[in-house]
């Protein structure tokens, strides 16, 4: 290799990093790092400043590029002293420092080199007349030498301390501060600064507190926060500095506020522990005076926070064990706390509170003390108190205190146990008195929960006839009371207890609300009881999901649903007088239905937030759940009442769903099993493994044969839902997978009655391509070709049928989509192709346009397989297809395109739309004049998020800017009912929450003419029928009113 050819070239072309090649060479032995450097002489040595700067700098490229281990010891001692030489150049300084890190990390360079190294730098290197690039080169070899060769600086004593501080004095970027702090806390905790500490103070403290604010788009990152965490670790890293810093922080008090107040507070917080309790002693009472204030009177939370952090720290700093006497401060501040208290309502009197609860949290001797101090009082106070109003303010401050308690003895990192200190024993009376006392009163209930909360957390302290007690109080205010606000409180409060307690949940409270739910619907008269068994439901919701108490739930709504079967098939008992007998039997039934959906709807959020908590034992309630739920809709469907209570569609689609779900968390073994039992059933008509009581149902054959009655036919929605919850995995009940695909197509295409029946056989074929796509990809272009051939492209078939076939081979296309099949690109083409007959077959090729809506649909909340960017890679072939064909057709044939495009439009983020905005936003506007309000609700959510995540890009700014009087005119029109123009509440109300962004994003000499006429307009949108779109209406009018007035 040519190594002075390669050196003379970089140099020439100012590329001073060396080739990749020449690495090489060198970590291989090939070429010496000595033939590198002769080859640099000439550059090293050159009178010119230029050149010699770029020699030295593809020297030191160099050495950090090769393997450390081709650096032996004598060109280690070589390289330094050259670099060394180098030091007193100011023009080669930064490559030599450079170089010299580099070195210092080596195994070959020794703690002599570091000291002489050090040395060199300290005499030679006027730090001030250098540049920040510079200087935090000297900073970062400092730090390696400090990280390497540490023992030999220590070695060096007081003359490396003195050099030091001078070297770094007078530092200003916050670059190089970061370091130094660093650095500087390295050397307080580790070498003998004792007698130099006024040097340290120097050149730390002078930077307290750190006002420092970020430029804007910073590219360094650093921020004011970043710098205040660095100073304050190395303001706390010597108790040396006590007797200067203390003064400091007491001074800074009466001038400080703000984010700079906040500082000293954390600061002071940090470093009292380290100053030691006898440095703080003498100053603590003053120390308390400042902190005080910023408790009492600051109207700044997190200052607030900051200070009672500090007391905390002065706190535990004074009275770190039990065994220290709370005497002398500790007292001091409990008395002037209770003294507060005495007036309860004052706002200080929260503030005393929380000064009491740090203490607690602080200290086990002094918080010990200040509980007995405080306790007493308060009970006497609540129990007798002045105003009766002052009782709601005692009572939370007595909470307030029970959480502090239970937040020191429950935490994972607190050594505190109740047990031991038995802080808390001496009131346990008193406690629950006031507690059980506030849960029957009005007004103190929510104090009260947040007490029994806190102390049923507290191990050791209660006893359970003590939490069976509160749970009867909060039970009674859970079914008795109304109050929207207190709800929440008490089922957080028994949610909470049922983790510590679930048999006395188990056994007071689940009892209570079960008792409350009817055996049947109340009438729809009835509002008040249907709405309180909605809220007991939402109770159940929120308690139940615990495994100790999910059991329960699931017998008791099984048992409800049993029961409403069973009773709604005799109604004459129930009918109103006042009605006919069929229109109140409808009411009834209705009733029944909701009550139903409602139970069923209860237990299907529980099983999602067990699978989302990932609960074990979700697994074995599966053959509690679903034979039995399959006994009830299969006995349904077979019954010979026609009004048969579970034939209800809206029950079987959510029992369905609830199947799904508990399919899903089904190991493959039993997922195999049970899709056996499944394929039986369906198949060969044989229910024995499906349902919990065969003799409740008469189905002698499969529900899906030909001329079976629809309501049997609707079973087909529990064929999905098993089919979509199976993993990939699960062993198929028969040998062709081909055939069995085969059979639900047709029996989707030809046989089933509805669109109803037509969407959850989709859902089947849907979820079984994309499961099983490895086992069919054989065969599924041949199904595909013969869906195409036989049921699509055959203009003589019934339309229905053909649409049938589109929604199947759409369908399958949206399986493959997932996996990125090559098979869908190719399908998708062929239905893209049709889209130009819309004048030859003009039923059809609209709804195969609208049909884009199909791939749009994503994989939702189902159990589909998905890759990665799936969604990208489809909408990159089909966009510029559609706009293809869109600039290639004329008239009314350009609308299905359009149709296309909207349908598509929810497939992928709006970020993807704005590399391409100048092309896709004419396409949007267009859609907003279609008239399925379906495809302007894709448009107009498409272009709100365009609108919400617009980029700085000055192309973005322009295109929205260019078309902002067409999306408003366009908008105006979706979000005002006119008649002949199909619309919906939702449209209308995106509409108008899209408009509303205009004031924020456009500005206002684009749109100031149309000000007045859209101020107009929305005034008709005030009276609209729907109360959602009233409120969106209010609110973007009153920004339009706002748009281009001075603020």
């Amino acid at each position: 290799m040519d190594v002075p050819r390669i050196v003379r070239t970089q140099i020439s072309t100012s590329e001073l990093n060396p080739p990749q090649e020449l690495v090489e060479a060198v970590n291989n032995g090939t070429v010496g790092l000595l033939e590198v450097v002769k080859a640099l002489g000439e550059y090293l040595t050159s009178t010119e400043d230029e050149v010699r700067l770029k020699g030295l700098t593809f020297l030191s490229n160099t050495l950090k590029a090769v393997n450390p281990t081709k650096i032996n010891r004598q060109a280690t001692q070589t390289l330094t002293n050259f670099y060394l030489s180098k030091l007193d150049d100011f023009d080669s300084l930064p490559p030599a420092l450079g170089g010299l890190t580099v070195l210092s990390k080596l195994s070959t360079f020794d703690d002599d080199a570091a000291v002489e190294v050090y040395k060199g730098v300290v005499e030679n290197v006027n730090m001030k007349a250098y540049v920040q690039a510079t200087r935090h080169l000297v900073y970062v070899l400092f730090d390696s030498l400090l990280a390497t060769h540490r023992n030999a600086l220590k070695a060096m004593g007081a003359s490396f301390i003195n050099s030091y501080t001078k070297m770094v004095d007078g530092e200003k970027d916050p670059r190089n501060l970061m370091l130094l702090f660093s650095i500087d806390r390295v050397i307080l905790l580790e070498f003998d600064v004792k007698d130099h500490i006024e040097d340290f103070f120097d050149i730390t403290f002078c930077y307290f507190p750190i006002t420092f604010r970020p430029p804007p788009n910073d590219p360094y990152g650093i921020t004011a926060d970043d710098l205040k965490l660095a100073l304050r670790k190395c303001m706390a890293s010597s108790p040396y500095f006590a007797r200067m810093a203390l003064p400091l922080f007491l001074e800074k008090f009466a001038t400080l506020t703000g984010p700079s107040m906040k500082d000293l507070q954390l600061s002071i917080a940090t470093c009292l522990p380290v100053y030691g309790a006898d440095a703080v002693r003498e100053r603590g009472a003053e120390l308390w005076e400042g902190i005080k204030t910023e408790i009492l009177y600051s109207s700044d939370t997190s200052i607030e926070a900051a200070a009672l952090s500090a007391l905390e720290s002065l706190i535990r700093t004074l009275y770190p064990t039990e065994s220290d006497a709370p005497s002398g401060l500790a007292q001091d501040i409990i008395k002037e706390c209770l003294e507060i208290l005495n007036e309860p309502d004052k706002t200080q009197a929260v503030a005393a509170t929380k000064i009491l609860a740090a203490i607690f949290r602080a200290s086990p001797s002094a918080g010990k003390f200040a509980l007995s101090q405080a306790l007493p009082q308060l009970f006497r106070q609540f129990n007798s108190p002045s105003v009766p109003s002052h009782r709601s303010p005692i009572l939370s401050t007595i909470s307030s205190l029970l959480v502090a308690v239970q937040s020191v003895y429950t935490s994972p990192t607190s050594q505190r146990k109740q047990e031991e200190e038995k802080s808390l024993d001496p009131y346990h009376t008193g406690i629950l008195d006031v507690l059980r006392e506030g849960l029957r009163t009005e007004g103190l209930k929510s104090p009260a929960i947040k007490g029994c909360t806190a102390c049923v957390q507290i191990p050791g302290f209660w006893e359970r006839d003590d939490v069976e007690n509160v749970v009867r109080g909060l039970d009674d205010v859970l079914v008795n009371d109304e109050d929207p606000e207190i709800r929440p409180e008490i089922i957080k409060s028994l949610t909470t207890i049922s983790v510590h307690h679930p048999t006395i949940i188990e056994s007071l409270t689940l009892p209570l609300l079960f008792h409350n739910l009817p055996d049947s619907a109340p009438p729809a008269s009835d509002h008040l009881h249907r709405e309180k068994y909605r809220s007991i439901l939402s109770s159940l919701n929120e308690l139940c999901v615990a495994p100790a108490l999910f059991q329960t739930l699931v017998i008791r709504i099984t048992t409800k649903l049993d029961l409403i079967s069973t009773s709604s098939s005799s109604t004459s008992n129930e009918l109103d007088e006042t009605m006919d007998e069929a229109e109140s039997e409808f009411d009834l039934r209705e009733c029944n239905i909701a009550y139903s959906w409602d139970l069923l709807n209860t237990l299907q959020r529980v099983v999602d937030k067990k699978i989302k908590e990932k609960h074990q034992d979700l697994i074995r309630y599966f053959d509690q759940i679903v034979p039995r739920l399959f006994t009830l809709i299969v006995g349904a469907s077979t019954s010979r009442d026609d009004k048969a209570l579970f034939r209800d569609r809206r029950l079987i689609g959510i029992v369905a769903r609830l199947v799904e779900s508990l399919v899903w968390v089904l190991n493959t073994e039993k997922q195999s099993q049970w899709f056996s039992a499944i394929y039986q059933a369906f198949e060969k008509g044989d229910w024995t493994g499906v349902v919990h009581n065969k003799s409740q149902i008469g189905l002698g054959g499969s529900p899906l044969r030909n001329g079976a009655p629809s309501a049997e036919q609707d079973l087909m929605a529990l064929y999905a839902a098993t089919i979509q919850g199976l993993k990939g995995d699960a062993a198929l009940p028969f040998s062709s997978p081909e055939t069995f695909l085969g059979s639900k197509i047709h029996w989707t295409i030809n046989v089933a009655r509805d669109g109803w029946q037509v969407k959850w056989s989709l859902d089947l074929i849907c979820a079984f391509v994309n499961k099983r796509e490895n086992v069919l990809k054989e065969s599924l272009e041949t199904i595909l070709d013969s869906v195409w051939s036989v049921d699509i492209q055959d203009t003589s078939k019934d339309l229905e049928i053909r649409r049938r076939g589109l929604s199947v081979y759409s369908y399958i296309i949206k399986a493959l989509s997932f996996l990125r099949s090559p098979l869908s690109y190719t399908a998708v083409e062929r239905v893209i192709d049709i889209l130009s007959l819309s004048n030859l077959d003009p039923e059809f090729v609209p709804f195969a346009a609208a049909g884009f809506g199909i791939l749009a649909q994503g994989k939702g909340n189902g159990h589909l397989t998905a890759k990665l960017l799936y969604a990208q890679k489809m909408w990159n072939l089909v966009l510029p297809k559609l706009i293809e064909g869109d600039k290639e057709a004329t008239g009314t044939g350009r609308l299905v395109y359009l149709v296309a495009f909207a349908s598509l439009l929810p497939l992928v983020p709006a970020s993807l739309c704005l590399a391409d905005l100048n092309t896709i936003l004419p396409l949007i506007l267009r859609s907003l004049s279609l008239p399925d309000p379906h495809q302007r609700v894709n448009a107009i959510t498409t272009l709100t998020s365009i609108l919400e995540t617009a980029s700085d890009s000055k192309e973005v700014d322009k295109a929205i800017h260019t078309h902002a009087e067409v999306m408003v005119d366009a908008l105006l029109k979706s979000a005002v009912r006119q008649e002949g123009v199909p619309t919906s509440g939702k449209v209308r109300s995106i509409a108008l929450s899209c408009l509303s962004l205009f004031p924020d994003m456009i500005r206002f000499e684009t749109l100031h003419k149309h000000k007045s006429r859209v101020i107009k307009e929305l005034g008709r949108t005030l009276d609209d029928p729907l109360r959602t779109v009233r409120k969106e209406a209010v609110e973007c009018r009153a920004k339009w009113y706002r748009y281009g007035n001075a603020t």
